[in-house]
């Protein structure tokens, strides 16, 4: 499971949280498959923006890479088949890569479109 934290910075004063950041061991990240859901596990590991360890070989998450499932109301997808296209047209292998980087404005979009409550639909006969 990847080490999941939010780099944030202020702004006028203000904490604001900028990238959603999932930290995998080497060879973690299971690029074979074409999707990968995590939980978004909370209470967040909160670091400044200076802390981000820019020595690890990181991959941008765009905002067309989040998936959500139905089947997996509390889980947040990756398009892994999308960004390891995207990372090979860089010329690096996606093993090489042991941390992604989701913009949190991204996040935000994509969790509003989950449902606010669990529905279940039955039949009676």
């Amino acid at each position: 499971m990847p080490k999941q934290r939010v780099y944030y910075d202020y702004v006028d004063g203000s904490l604001v949280p900028f990238w959603y950041v999932l930290t995998f061991r080497p060879y973690e990240i299971p690029w074979e498959q074409e999707t990968y859901y995590f939980e978004v596990i909370a209470p967040f590991e909160y670091y400044d923006r200076d802390y981000f360890d820019d020595s690890i070989l990181s991959a941008s998450i765009n905002i067309e890479d989040l998936l959500t499932n139905i089947l997996q109301i509390s889980r947040l997808g990756l398009n892994l088949s999308k960004i390891k296209q995207r990372i090979l047209k860089h010329g690096v292998e996606p093993w090489e890569v042991s941390q992604l980087i989701i913009q949190l404005p991204d996040i935000e979009e994509v969790l509003k479109l989950l449902p606010n409550e669990r529905k279940t639909s039955f039949i009676l006969s």
